[in-house]
């Protein structure tokens, strides 16, 4: 972990969302598929993965690049699917990922924890029974993996199953209810490396309350700041037409502040520079109004 040509990297979508974008099973898996998939592309090794009804977290390892572009092909190939299948209302504002760095060995297994304790919020069993998830994977026996090889698909039944004309793995298997099984991309080995024994593993699992809090909260301000100003102005537009029947630049001053207000209020941004120029103001403007 003292490579930092390489380094882990925790991308993850908004854990405060009112919005249910993964309500279903097969939306569930097609969000499981697609971090497979988008990793294959892009050249990172899965870590860890969860997927809930709201959100998503997945940790990863790769370069800087490799995983930025990882972050921006999960977020359009989820975005287009929702799109063309005519379920742009399950993504709300849109779909947003961040991709933050991390710093060390000591963070990297404290977000693999974090990933994988994420279950508890939205579900009664335990992180390795939690099915949209990787807990099972480590420090255990792989000896029977049992599943159907994906070289076996012709090329036409690959891309109807998986959605993606990209040539996945042959070595690769997926069960019958067309899920990759993550034991074909995850890297769980890393992880048993990362952290030396079950023992550690373990220790790690049973964090304090207050510290698991703690890096909600901080993830959650991240998320927020990360936003870009496009991605501001599309949420802070739609407000504006729902609210005053408007776009943003054909509106007052005076409704531009209470679209900004609004989204202060429902936790869709933060006061920012980025925030003022979304709305189409100077930062001392926004600041001297609100």
């Amino acid at each position: 972990m003292n490579d930092f040509d390489k380094l882990c990297f925790h991308v993850y979508s908004d854990g405060k969302r009112a919005d249910i974008p993964f309500g279903t099973d097969v939306l569930k898996i097609y969000a499981m598929n697609s971090i497979a998939i988008v990793a294959c592309i892009a050249g990172v090794r899965v870590l860890c993965l969860i997927v809930g009804d709201t959100h998503l977290h997945v940790v990863i390892y790769g370069t800087r690049k490799s995983a930025e572009v990882f972050r921006v092909l999960l977020k359009s190939r989820i975005a287009r699917h929702y799109t063309i299948n005519g379920m742009s209302d399950l993504l709300g504002d849109g779909f947003f990922l961040v991709c933050d760095p991390i710093q060390n060995r000591e963070e990297t297994m404290a977000k693999i924890i974090y990933t994988l304790r994420n279950s508890l919020d939205f579900s009664r069993q335990m992180p390795w029974e939690y099915r949209w998830g990787v807990g099972n994977l480590y420090f255990t026996q792989h000896l029977n993996v049992y599943g159907n090889r994906i070289g076996d698909l012709s090329y036409r039944k690959l891309c109807r199953l998986f959605h993606t004309e990209v040539k996945i793995p042959k070595e690769w298997l997926y069960d019958d209810s067309g899920m990759i099984m993550p034991a074909s991309y995850v890297d769980y080995e890393f992880v048993e490396r990362l952290f030396g024994s079950p023992r550690a593993f373990i220790a790690f699992l049973y964090v304090r309350k207050e510290d698991e809090q703690k890096m909600k909260e901080q993830l959650n301000a991240r998320y927020l700041e990360e936003r870009s100003i496009e991605d501001l102005r599309k949420i802070a537009n739609k407000l504006c037409i729902s609210t005053f029947g408007r776009v943003l630049r054909n509106t007052t001053i005076k409704n531009r502040i209470k679209v900004a207000a609004a989204m202060l209020n429902n936790h869709t941004a933060t006061k920012s520079e980025s925030l003022a120029k979304a709305v189409f103001l100077n930062m001392e403007d926004l600041t001297r109004l609100l």
